[in-house]
C-alpha cells in the first residue's frame, strides 16, 4: 500500500510540474508581414565603382491577415547599404525600431545581399519595451527596391528622398517571455 501511495504521489507531482511547465512556456506567434517603405539619406562615392547609402528606411507594417499587435506598426531603420556599380551587387545592414499603435516598441536588426533591384537576408528581433520586453524571434527578409537605380545616377554626397520599395517578412516567428 505504501509503495502504491508513493507511486501515486510521484505521478501527481509529475502532472503538476508538467502543468506548471506548460504555463511557463511562451506562446510562439507566426506572421507574414508586408510593408511599403521610403528611404531618405545620402549617397557617397567610396570607390571607383562603389557607392554607399547612409540613411533611414521607414514605413508601415501590415500583417497578412490584419490581426495582431504589429499590424499597422510604424518602423524606422537607420541603415547603410553598399552598391557596387561594376557588378550590380548590394549589401545592407541596419537596425530598426518598430512602434505599434499603443506606443510599445520592438527592436530589430537586419542584413541582406542582392542586386540593384533588392536583396534577401535575415531580420532578427533584439528586444522590446512594454509587453514586448524580452521578445525573441526572426524571419527571412525580402526587400524590393528602387534605391539602386536611383543611387547609380547621383553624385557623391547627393541627397536621396525618392527611393521607395517593399519589404516582406514571409515567416516572422517570435516568442514573448511568460509572465
Amino acid at each position: 500500500m505504501q509503495l502504491l501511495q508513493k507511486v501515486f504521489q510521484g505521478l501527481l507531482l509529475m502532472i503538476i510540474m508538467a502543468g506548471m511547465t506548460a504555463t511557463l512556456e511562451a506562446k510562439e506567434v507566426k506572421l507574414k508581414i508586408v510593408a511599403p517603405w521610403e528611404a531618405a539619406g545620402r549617397v557617397y562615392k567610396v570607390g571607383p565603382q562603389l557607392l554607399q547609402f547612409l540613411g533611414t528606411f521607414q514605413g508601415i507594417m501590415y500583417i497578412e491577415d490584419g490581426k495582431g499587435e504589429l499590424d499597422a506598426a510604424a518602423f524606422v531603420c537607420p541603415a547603410t547599404q553598399e552598391l557596387n556599380a561594376a557588378n550590380g551587387q548590394t549589401i545592407a545592414h541596419g537596425r530598426c525600431m518598430v512602434s505599434e499603435s499603443g506606443g510599445n516598441t520592438v527592436y530589430a536588426e537586419f542584413t541582406c545581399k542582392g542586386d540593384m533591384d533588392g536583396c534577401e537576408g535575415k531580420f532578427k528581433l533584439t528586444g522590446g519595451e512594454g509587453p514586448f520586453k524580452g521578445i525573441k524571434g526572426s524571419s527571412d527578409l525580402v526587400i524590393r527596391s528602387s534605391l539602386g537605380a536611383v543611387a547609380i545616377n547621383l553624385e557623391s554626397g547627393a541627397v536621396v528622398h525618392a527611393a521607395e520599395g517593399l519589404a516582406v517578412w514571409p515567416n516572422l516567428t517570435y516568442r514573448l517571455p511568460s509572465k
